[in-house]
């Protein structure tokens, strides 16, 4: 992408983030966006098809750098922490860095889009340890037949989306670390990286 493809890209991403905000999904057009750029029509469908699609593939982008960096974790750390805390949080927030964003996903036309971006990430995360980590899978889904890993990563993700957006539309945003713990607590012990299970420790305490 050369400088001037850049610089359209990024004036086209700062556009639509602030007209999201400001209009809402849902009524951004590409004639406002394009000119809130300081693009024109012709420019603005060199980069995407709509406005919805540019956002998405904004925030993509920014999830996708979120999470790079958690896609060879150790199968546990040498901590209490679960090894899906730091991308918990990372995912976290990159929401609330668009808070006002992410809220319009429910009763929004493109909510569903929104919510597959994040599913999206999550299961990136999960589906690559589990790649790399076979030895986490409990007896109790042994064989792991595609339709059980199928099942198994989609309530894994699916399940941690949700948590997501019922914190993001909460009015406690700034405990990061805690709101991705209760995540985590909530989900199977299994996936969690830690040295060993949750109710192992407490019998032994």
């Amino acid at each position: 992408m050369d400088a001037r493809t850049r610089r359209s890209r990024s004036a086209l991403t700062d556009a639509v983030y602030r007209l999201a905000v400001e209009k809402g999904i849902d009524d951004l057009t590409v004639t406002e966006v394009a000119a809130a750029a300081g693009v024109s029509r012709d420019t603005f469908y060199r980069h995407s098809a709509d406005p919805v699609e540019l956002l998405c593939m904004a925030l993509e982008t920014e999830l996708t750098t979120s999470v790079s960096g958690y896609l060879a974790m150790p199968v546990a750390l040498g901590s209490a922490d679960s090894v899906f805390l730091a991308p918990a949080m990372a995912v976290m927030e990159h929401m609330r860095d668009h808070a006002a964003i992410y809220r319009q996903a429910p009763g929004s036309k493109s909510g569903a889009r929104l919510t597959a971006l994040i599913d999206a990430a999550a299961r990136q995360v999960i589906e690559t340890h589990l790649d790399n980590h076979p030895e986490i899978v409990p007896a109790e889904l042994r064989p792991m037949t595609d339709a059980v890993r199928r099942m198994s990563l989609a309530y894994a993700s699916s399940g941690a989306t949700a948590s997501f957006f019922a914190w993001i539309n909460s009015d406690e945003l700034d405990d990061v670390r805690r709101y991705a713990q209760v995540v985590l607590a909530s989900g199977p012990e299994w996936w969690l990286g830690l040295p060993e299970p949750i109710a192992a420790r407490r019998a032994n305490s």
